[in-house]
């Protein structure tokens, strides 16, 4: 006689393994759609990428900065951190770049234009410098405007 055989006959046993390799192949091969609905307000981006860039991680902070601009495309305020993160990444052009689209919705604010006036004199840019500054003066007097215009003229 034949041996005897326990559990699942042999040609059964191999369609079955067959049958499974054949299911994880077509869930692995069949392209997937998902949709994404991000339940996160401009706002809360922007306060997470502060978050994100207090604790030194730039990126990340950049990513959410990123996102906040996506999401509120007239708020000046995310660009404004996105100037700020190039500065202090050391990219003085990305920063101007920031500020001025910072500048573009919000044209009246005196915290770009410091910081704006910061970035000028770091290029070389003095006149363009001194005018941003006193623009910013002319709005409002605060002791961290009145240091950047002493250190454009000199003072400092």
């Amino acid at each position: 006689m034949g041996k005897a055989r326990i559990g699942i006959p042999g040609h059964r046993a191999a369609i079955g393994i067959f049958g499974a390799f054949i299911l994880l192949i077509s869930c692995c091969a069949a392209p997937r759609i998902v949709v994404f609905d991000d339940p996160l307000s401009a706002e809360e981006h922007n306060e997470l990428g502060v978050i994100y860039e207090q604790k030194g991680m730039y990126d990340l902070a950049e990513k959410e900065y990123k996102q906040a601009s996506a999401k509120e495309k007239a708020w000046a305020i995310p660009y404004f951190n996105l100037g700020n993160l190039a500065y202090k990444k050391g990219d003085l052009k990305l920063a101007e770049g920031y500020y001025h689209k910072a500048l573009d919705r919000e044209g009246n604010n005196p915290d770009i234009m410091n910081n704006l006036a910061n970035v000028f004199f770091d290029l070389g840019r003095r006149e363009e410098a001194q005018a941003m500054i006193e623009q910013a003066l002319a709005i409002r007097q605060k002791d961290e405007y009145l240091d950047t215009y002493q250190k454009i003229k000199g003072y400092k």
